[in-house]
């Protein structure tokens, strides 16, 4: 039986400015950075306290250049969407507007690669 969503692959042209993106703006930290050998860097940023990671795969190392901006549907939470958002529009990063719908509210955010999220709130 799955008991947990270990890693997610974001594949990145640049992984030290995906790593300062998903640290420097949206405040995960970095839970592993390693060397694995012919597969390059292996990276990982999380949410603090997390179980679950991004891995900031090299598209290139990968040939998966053809991946760069296309990712699953992510989806982060947050505890005050209208405070995070003012944050991130405060630090350049490009976001939609917030909108509420039946569900929550929520925006998306956009990493330097085109990787898109919905934020929503708890």
């Amino acid at each position: 039986m799955i008991t947990k969503l270990n890693t997610v692959a974001l594949y990145v042209t640049d992984q030290e400015r995906a790593k300062q993106f998903y640290v420097d703006a949206l405040g995960f930290e970095v839970t592993t950075d390693a060397d694995a050998g012919e597969m390059g860097r292996w990276l990982e940023v999380a949410p603090k306290g997390s179980g679950t990671a991004f891995v900031l795969a090299d598209a290139a190392t990968y040939e998966k250049q053809d991946r760069v901006g296309n990712s699953a549907d992510v989806t982060l939470r947050c505890k005050d969407v209208q405070a995070l958002h003012r944050a991130l529009v405060d630090m350049g990063v490009q976001v939609t507007e917030p909108q509420t719908q039946p569900w929550g509210t929520f925006f998306t955010v956009t990493d330097p690669d085109g990787h898109q999220f919905i934020v929503s709130q708890e």
